[in-house]
Order: C-alpha cells, then structure tokens, then sequence
C-alpha cells in the first residue's frame, strides 16, 4: 500500500489546531484526544491521507459521515462475475458497521451479523469486506473459521480469487499470507496432557499482535459455554472487526451465540449492525431476497402422509415389553387423550407424558424409515414408494436437464447402503452413497459435482455430508429419509438442492422435495418462530418439539460425534422399534403455499413435459393468477 489510511499523530494535533478545537460540521467543542480526523474524500474513493485531504469532526458526525459513504470494492471481484444488488447492500453496510466500531475496546465490539440464505452468495460477500477492510489499512490479519476441513479447502480456494491468500495448513501463521483458515475443531483442540488449548492461545497471542478480522462462518455451530464456543471466545477476544456468518444463525438448543445482539432472548437482526438475505422477503428485509432475485430455485414439496403400525419393544429391568401402536404420519400425538398428562384435582401432575409422546413421534418415523430388515427388505411401503416417485420426477426433469441429479439424506451408514440396494432393485438405479467411513468420500462428492455428463449416477446419497457449504448445482430432487427433527438441519438439506445452475433457464430448474408428513412443519426464522413467506416454505403437519439428543447439530467434534452415535447405540439396543406395516400412502403437493393433488395436476402434465415448467407451478400460476398469467407462461416457453 502506498498511502497509509491513518494520519499520524502531529498531522492530527495540526488539523485540530486548524479547526480552531472545533467540528469543522456541526462546530461543537472538540478535544484533543476525543475527535477523529477525517478523509474529506474519502480513502476508499482515492483521498490521500495529508491535511489538504483531511478535517478535524466530532464522532457522532465522522459516524454519521461513514454511515453514508460507499466502499471501492469491484476491483476485487473475479473476472466476469456480477455482484447482487443484496451483496452490494451487505458488504457496504458491514464495512460502515467495522469502521465505526474499530476504535472500541474489544470487549465492547459487537459482530456484524451477516443472515443469507444457503447458496445465495455470502462467502463471496465476507471475502471481499476482508480484503476491503486490508487493503484500507483497517486490519492486518483475516482469521476465517468454519466447521468441517472441506469448507477450509473450499473458502481458501474462494480468497485466492479475489486476491486474498489464506494459510489452510495446520500451522496457524499468517506469515507470508493476507491471513488464516481454519476449523472450529482446530481451535477447540486440547493437549490432554497439558490441558491447554493449543490453538486457541496461538491465535489469541496473533490478536495481540496484530489487528484481526475474525469471520466466524457457518457460525450456529458456536454454543455459549460449549467447547467451540469457549475456545473461539478465548482465541478472538482481542480482535478489532468481527463478521458472523450463517444461513441459519440459531441452534435447536436455544444457546446464544458470541457477540450478537439479542432482544427478549431472540437474535436482533435489524439495522446497521446486521444484514438478512432469506429465502423469501421477511421483517428484515422487505426488498431484496434469494428467491426474488433468483439466487436460489423455488421449490414444490411433496408431502406424504399414511397409516404406520410398528411396536416398540423394551428392556426393562430384564423383561421385555413389546406394545403395538397404530396412528397416521400426520396424527398429532400431543391431541391423544390417552397420551396426555395426568393431574390430580388441585392441578398437580401426576405423570409427566411428554418424554413417552416424543418416545412415540420417534418410534414412527424411524418405523417409517424402516429398511433392510427381514420385514421390509427394500423398505416399508412408504420407502418404495417414495424412492419410486422421486426417481419418476428425476427422470421427468432429465428430459429438459440432463444432467440433473437426486440427492436422498439417510439416518446412518447401514441405512444408507440399505437404501441404495433398495433404490437399485426398485428403479434400477445405482446411486454413490457418501459417509465418514467410506473412502475419498469428499472427492468422490466434488466430482459428482463437476460431473455435468448424462451418463453420471443419478443419485447420491448421503449420511450428514452433503449439508452446510456443499454446492452442486444440478441436485434437483431431494429425499428426507432421517427422522432428525430440526428446523436448522432441515434448512440446510434443503438448501442443497434450490441452487441455481447459471446455464439454465431458472423457470425449469425447480426443485422437488420428497418427505413425510411428520417431516417438519415448518422453517423456523433466526429467532425459531415459523416463516411466513409468500413461497411458504413450510410443511403443513403438526407442530413437533425438537429432539436436540438426535440432533446432529452443535457437535463440538468429530470425537464428540462418534461419542454420540455410540451411545445412540446404547439406547436402540435398549429400545427396538419395528415397522408392522403402512398402508393407505396419500401425498399432496405444495407450492406457494398452495396445496394440489394429483387430480388438480393431471392437465398439466402435458405442458411439463413440453417445457420442463413443473406441473404444479403451472397449476399455481392459474390458480392464482388466472388464465392471462396462464398465457403468459406458455408464451414465455414458447409452446
């Protein structure tokens, strides 16, 4: 850089003595030690930093001045890459946010929050606003933390072009490197023997040194009093600028998140000091969203809903239990009389019924999901019949995009291989099953993703891989075959298949989503009350409490996820659930809010076919628009 940002200390004490002690804007008395000294053109607009250039102002003018300005940043973008009107909003809101807390002491800066929508656009927004924010003088250092090492290789890849040079390695030094990229596992590493927390004080110490930009992504994964949130507390408590990034910036155990703002114990996302891009226009922002501007697809989901009969078998005390119980994937357990709480007659509970309904809630869905057993070899009627439709609706869309592809979310790895022998003898297909403990797993997943030939595999599927930070474009079709109940974790199985494929006309790039009606009722909001959005994304079964000891969300590391999964063993070894029968399959679709069955849909087919429009956006488009807006859309496809 050749033009420092900062005046020194002697062309500050002249500026205040050319001002006469005074803000040369709204003239109030100024002190020598408590006025900052200004840019009349700004230094991002290429205002040199010498006293013809530069005024003495009082803080609440010099904020009210940065509050207005625009930051030079299109510079840094790749070649050919256009930037959304959301972005530009968010880099130059973020930069104002930083700039006028820089001076503060760190104790008292709080992050700016940075809400967008998966796949709308934010790690390209967060790099530049760092390399911004360096190239200005303002930092030293960019520390970026996500949660798996695939997103480490991926965000140091991203830097790298727009010019930023991120060190991915395991030796934390940003020697030689505009900064660092690392794991929340890394940071929250302890010696055992020592019991020291390596890492954390490595980076704490470059907090002292230097002055750090800490971008904290996918940042639900850091629970208050948790041991990723402790550890990224104690390594960044020192740093000067802090940027929170998520797509879904609250954790189904309700634990707060460091240096955010909240309001009645929910998380404050308004104006300056945050930026919401959801999915669909929201409270928080009534101009620009992900599906308006078509950084994301819409989606049309396809509930299904039928009579489950299973028993739960259990250990107690030695003895075995088994009892037998009937109810439909949309009954809502929380109404059955006989599973209600007792009281007795000055109103005290009895019994406590609530940890057996959530017992039986769970009993269904994995009753539900039931595969490879001896009773249901390639699944429960529901299963078949599911992986038979989704595999219809993929090989409809192939028609227009060939290359498109299905992803299908399994419960575990057993159930995963069970369900891709299942999908092979029901349609003929061969799927990739992706999981921890099979080999190349995450180069197998990039090249699925860099795979745009027809004769690729269909399918994936997938046991908690193919979630927060996975981009493949020409996923279309996703199957929700887990009975993890999480409005985060939801978010973000669907964000994988709403991404938008450039090449392609939008209006054929809908998704199709396959789940059961118990599946999730809704997506909750940053503050876990449910969306409302003109798409109603929403899931339209009853209202399920979350079962944060089945979540995989808020794992602190990969040690604490195998841990997890051995004592869910323990407890399926204690309690066996199994799937009688399910019968009397029903399913609807939606799309904008609107339900349609198969006898709504029927005349559409035809045109979908023509056009790769799907059927019941065609019937939304009548439904609500009428026949002109019918018109309107076939002219449009050119039918």
């Amino acid at each position: 850089m050749t033009d420092t940002r900062f005046f020194s200390s002697s062309q500050r004490k002249e500026l205040y003595l050319r001002a006469n002690k005074k803000c040369q804007i709204c003239k109030a008395p100024i002190s020598l030690d408590n006025f900052h000294a200004d840019h009349i053109t700004p230094h991002s607009l290429g205002g040199p930093t010498n006293l013809a250039n530069g005024q003495a102002l009082c803080v609440p003018c010099n904020l009210n001045k940065s509050a207005q300005m625009e930051v030079s940043y299109r510079q840094f973008l790749p070649a050919g890459w256009k930037i959304r009107q959301w972005q530009h909003e968010v880099i130059n809101r973020c930069y104002r946010s930083i700039v006028q807390q820089i001076n503060k002491p760190p104790e008292d800066i709080k992050a700016f929050v940075m809400h967008a929508f998966p796949a709308s656009g934010k790690t390209l927004a967060q790099l530049i606003i760092a390399q911004v924010l360096k190239e200005q003088g303002f930092i030293d250092v960019v520390i970026v933390c996500v949660p798996k090492r695939r997103l480490r290789d991926q965000m140091a890849k991203d830097g790298l072009r727009i010019g930023l040079k991120l060190n991915k390695s395991r030796n934390l030094t940003h020697n030689g490197f505009d900064g660092i990229v690392t794991t929340y596992a890394a940071i929250g590493y302890e010696n055992k023997s020592t019991r020291t927390f390596v890492n954390a004080e490595i980076l704490r110490q470059i907090c002292k040194e230097k002055k750090v930009l800490i971008i904290a992504d996918e940042c639900h994964h850091l629970g208050r009093r948790q041991n990723w949130g402790r550890c990224f507390e104690m390594a960044f408590s020192e740093s000067v600028a802090r940027i929170m990034t998520s797509g879904t910036p609250f954790r189904s155990d309700g634990r707060p998140l460091p240096w955010l703002r909240y309001f009645r114990n929910q998380l404050d996302l308004s104006v300056p000091h945050a930026y919401s891009y959801g999915y669909g226009i929201s409270k928080w922002n009534d101009r620009c969203s992900a599906l308006g501007d078509h950084a994301v697809t819409d989606v049309v989901f396809h509930n299904w809903d039928g009579e489950i009969t299973f028993s739960i078998e259990e250990n107690r005390n030695g003895n075995i239990e088994k009892t037998t119980y009937c109810h439909r994937l949309s009954d809502n357990i929380d109404l059955i009389p006989e599973y209600q709480c007792e009281f007795d007659e000055d109103g005290r509970r009895i019994e406590d019924r609530r940890q057996f309904r959530e017992q039986i809630r769970s009993a269904r869905r994995r009753a539900c999901l039931e595969c490879g057993t001896e009773s249901h070899p390639y699944g429960t009627k529901y299963v078949r019949e599911m992986l038979v439709q989704a595999n219809d609706r993929l090989n409809l869309i192939r028609e227009s995009h060939p290359w498109a592809s299905g992803l299908i979310v399994c419960e575990s790895v057993n159930h995963a291989d069970k369900m891709a022998e299942a999908l092979h003898h029901l349609t003929g297909e061969v799927a990739l099953v992706i999981h921890n403990e099979a080999k190349n797993s995450n180069d197998n997943i990039e090249n699925f993703a860099d795979n745009t030939s027809p004769a690729r595999d269909k399918w994936i599927i997938a046991v908690d891989m193919i979630s927060e930070g996975v981009n493949i474009p020409h996923l279309r079709v996703g199957v929700y075959m887990t009975k993890i109940q999480s409005a985060l974790r939801w978010t973000q199985i669907l964000g994988r298949v709403i991404r938008v494929e450039q090449s392609l006309d939008w209006e054929i790039q809908t998704a199709h989503f396959y789940q059961y009606q118990d599946g999730m009722t809704s997506v909750d909001d940053e503050n876990g009350n449910p969306i409302e959005e003109s798409i109603g994304i929403k899931l339209y079964a009853e209202t399920l409490e979350k079962e944060s000891n089945e979540t995989l969300v808020g794992m602190d590391n990969e040690e604490n996820v195998l841990r997890r999964n051995e004592n869910q063993r323990d407890i399926i070894n204690s309690t066996t659930v199994e799937a009688i029968s399910t019968s009397d399959l029903i399913s609807e679709q939606i799309y904008g809010g609107e339900k349609f069955d198969s006898e709504k849909l029927e005349p559409f087919k035809i045109i979908t076919a023509n056009t790769g429009v799907a059927e019941c956006k065609l019937a939304y488009i009548v439904e609500v628009g009428g026949k002109d807006n019918w018109r309107k859309a076939l002219n449009l496809q050119e039918v």
